[in-house]
């Protein structure tokens, strides 16, 4: 089969092409003329250039493909709606219709958990109520249903929903941030709340094996699955992990949240005059650590075989390794 892969230059996209290779399928990507594609160019693929605001270009992108696997996007928590709508929900309605013009047979939509957001019921599945709590997940939610609507058109599609991917080769994202953070400053010694809110995680390695799982098997069209590791964790848990595999002592000091929020105003004030972003500065993100994100990947398993290959000790130890080896821890 041959498959289109959009944000090919990005994390997942890289790992993503590496994997469709691997798994014998022919692979062309599309790129921004300003994209580093220099490692898409060792694998051998084909490059097309590409703008999800640009229809013209989205048609010859997609022209002769069987399957487009849609990951590009808008993907910051700090950013300005027009964006995330011009990106994340207009420019996949450009793929989509570029796509059904060129005859394309599937639809491969990488949404998120952050559609889902916070979950009232520990785990959430697919047909949990939908909480988003940062434009990034609404603006997801919302190109879900621009893919769904399609389907009378004739759209052979599937979403998959990854919670927070981490792994080798994640810079400047959420694990990154949460992970460097923790080796490299202060945050190391403080843990926001009680710790006992829990998180979820999946292993770049396991997004691919799904995503390849949804394309080759037919049973998946129309549907849509989570994707992420079999359970989630308390973030006492995660820190214990993470003190343990670097080497530091794990959190001693307990911050009442209004607490933490008036000691990262400043932080996050000075990152914004900088143009500098980080997750983990955020006054958002005390929210986010004292709700629940645990999703059930029960679906999945059960109708298209997915099994994940990485549980979170084992992979934040490769990913920690990564890091160190490259200079950032």
């Amino acid at each position: 089969m041959k498959v289109l892969v959009t944000g090919a230059t990005g994390f997942l996209g890289g790992h993503m092409t590496e994997g469709l290779l691997e798994d014998g399928h022919q692979v062309a990507v599309m790129v921004r003329g300003s994209s580093d594609t220099s490692r898409l160019e060792e694998m051998g693929v084909e490059l097309r250039e590409g703008y999800l605001d640009d229809p013209p270009s989205l048609r010859e992108a997609v022209r002769g493909v069987d399957a487009v696997i849609h990951l590009a996007a808008y993907y910051t928590f700090s950013g300005k709606w027009e964006n995330y709508r011009r990106v994340n929900v207009d420019g996949t309605e450009n793929l989509i219709k570029a796509a059904l013009g060129e005859g394309v047979e599937r639809f491969i939509y990488c949404s998120s958990t952050e559609a889902m957001g916070p979950v009232e019921a520990i785990p959430a599945n697919e047909y949990s109520d939908p909480h988003p709590a940062f434009d990034y997940g609404r603006s997801k939610l919302m190109a879900e249903e621009v893919v769904r609507r399609f389907e009378r058109s004739g759209l052979r599609y599937t979403i998959l929903r990854p919670s927070g991917i981490y792994g080798p080769r994640n810079v400047n994202d959420v694990s990154f941030w949460f992970i460097t953070s923790f080796a490299n400053s202060i945050a190391s010694r403080f843990m926001i709340g009680k710790g006992k809110s829990h998180v979820q995680f999946v292993h770049v390695k396991d997004v691919v094996q799904a995503h390849i799982l949804a394309l080759n098997d037919p049973s998946s069209i129309g549907e849509t699955y989570i994707v992420s590791e079999g359970r989630s964790y308390s973030y006492e848990e995660v820190y214990s992990m993470l003190a343990e595999i670097i080497g530091k002592p794990r959190p001693r000091i307990r911050l009442n949240p209004m607490l933490a929020k008036a000691m990262i105003a400043p932080v996050q004030g000075a990152n914004a005059l900088l143009r500098r972003d980080n997750f983990m500065w955020r006054l958002s993100t005390v929210d986010a650590v004292n709700s629940d994100r645990s999703y059930s990947v029960d679906k999945i398993m059960t109708e298209l075989g997915y099994s994940p290959a990485y549980d979170l000790k084992e992979g934040l130890r490769e990913t920690v390794e990564w890091y160190k080896e490259n200079g950032y821890i």
